[in-house]
């Protein structure tokens, strides 16, 4: 006589909704880490970072003062130069890989099968893309803050608003976080290799300048205050603001915008067939 016996104990296979997430992200984190263009750019980013502190006891005479403005668009990665900061550029293959690398080896399915979803796939990027960014940015920016305090001390020089100098590596961090949303979204839309890397280095510097200049020169149409207010001309403006509503209203501009683009670039990569 055979039967079956019942424990009076059913086995919930079903995994939850955190362990599903931490799965995509750390896939994420996996094939990040295991890219060997990441840790060349972090070894480049640190050395960059360090540059100022160390060479700053050959450049600041005790007889000078450390102005704030030149500090904290130091440690901002001199947004004014290219609308956006120079350490988006070093992250920009870093941001756009992920979904880059999917495209060209084919490898979008692999994905799918390990998360939960598409969507869990795309946001999970989004999210390690973010985290990185913020990382990133608060790293190099307390190592030139504590750097600067050194030499600082040491060369009896008047010492920085360190107050201001911590609030415009916050500032940063928030942009550095929308700038790595930015790129998988925008890679997600585009579906190539390079289209996305020329997009976001072209449209900030040229792009939105270009317009810029325009503004005034067309009869009736007066574009100034419109031209100031453009995305990555408001996310420099949150970077670089003197008044504390200045730089709200800029980070409330770039983080719709990045909000918008990452909707729209999840709507496309939940819709891929390969």
């Amino acid at each position: 006589m055979s039967g079956t016996v019942h424990t009076g104990h059913t086995t919930d296979t079903e995994p939850s909704r955190a362990a599903e997430w931490w799965r995509a992200c750390h896939y994420e984190l996996r094939h990040l880490a295991a890219l060997r263009s990441t840790w060349v750019l972090a070894s480049i980013i640190a050395l960059l970072a360090l540059w100022v502190p160390l060479a700053a006891p050959f450049l600041i005479e005790s007889s000078k003062d450390m102005t704030d403005p030149e500090l904290a668009n130091s440690v901002q990665w001199t947004p004014a130069l290219l609308q956006v900061p120079s350490l988006a550029v070093f992250l920009l293959v870093l941001g756009t890989g992920p979904v880059a690398t999917e495209l060209l080896r084919g490898a979008s399915r692999t994905t799918w099968l390990t998360t939960a979803s598409r969507s869990h796939a795309f946001w999970a990027k989004c999210a390690v893309g973010a985290t990185i960014g913020v990382t990133v940015s608060a790293v190099t920016g307390l190592l030139e803050i504590a750097g600067l305090a050194v030499v600082a001390a040491a060369k009896g020089v008047h010492p920085p608003l360190w107050g201001q100098l911590i609030g415009a590596t916050a500032r940063l961090g928030l942009w550095m976080a929308c700038w790595m949303v930015l790129c998988p979204a925008v890679a997600a839309l585009l579906r190539n290799r390079v289209g996305p890397v020329l997009v976001l280095l072209l449209v900030p510097p040229l792009g939105e300048r270009m317009l810029s200049a325009l503004s005034g020169q067309i009869p009736g149409i007066h574009l100034d205050v419109v031209a100031d207010w453009l995305p990555f001309a408001a996310g420099r403006r949150m970077l670089s603001a003197d008044t504390a509503q200045d730089a709200f209203l800029g980070g409330v501009v770039l983080v719709a915008f990045t909000a918008a683009v990452a909707a729209a670039g999840h709507a496309v990569y939940a819709r891929r067939t390969g």
